[in-house]
């Protein structure tokens, strides 16, 4: 399955994350450490940004992930995470939305939101399924006024960590 062009975003541009951009990632990364600390109480490890690249589901294919940054005059200020066809068939797993603090409240997030569900629209996706961890009230309010459903509850198993999480989906 080939990869179409990544839509436009207005004052961003989006890109698969690969290459020198991996060093960037991890400096977003670790600017963003509050929402790390936040999910698992610890900061971003060393090796962050590469996990994010190629850490992948059992079973599911590399190929099938998707790493993409937002770059503003400011330089890397966002990324999201995708898994297409995961955890079923034209059902797409959104693993991270991360935005910079700097940049927050100016609603990049949507706007790399609305680009990113576009993009899986043409890649005959037809869902949108996350999670949002039960301490990020925000995010969830967040998700909910992007138009995501609950679609019920589940635990999250990290390493030294477990999190009460709600599931969601948006319907495309």
């Amino acid at each position: 399955m080939t990869t179409p062009d990544l839509p436009l975003v207005e004052a961003a541009q989006l890109a698969l994350i690969s290459g020198s951009a991996v060093e960037e990632l991890q400096v977003l990364l670790e600017r963003c450490e509050d929402f790390e600390v936040l999910v698992t109480g610890h900061p971003p490890g060393p090796y962050a940004a590469e996990a994010l690249l190629t850490d992948a589901p059992p079973d599911h294919p590399l190929r099938d992930k998707f790493v993409i940054g937002a770059w503003t005059d400011r330089g890397l200020t966002a990324t999201v995470e995708l898994l297409r066809d995961f955890p079923e068939r034209h059902v797409w797993y959104l693993g991270l939305l991360l935005v910079a603090p700097e940049a927050r409240g100016q609603r990049l997030g949507e706007r790399i939101l609305a680009a990113v569900k576009s993009w899986i629209i043409s890649q005959n996706g037809r869902a949108v399924r996350l999670i949002v961890q039960d301490q990020n009230p925000a995010a969830l309010r967040f998700w909910l006024a992007q138009g995501f459903v609950q679609i019920g509850t589940a635990t999250q198993d990290l390493m030294d960590r477990t999190n009460q999480v709600a599931r969601l989906e948006l319907k495309l």
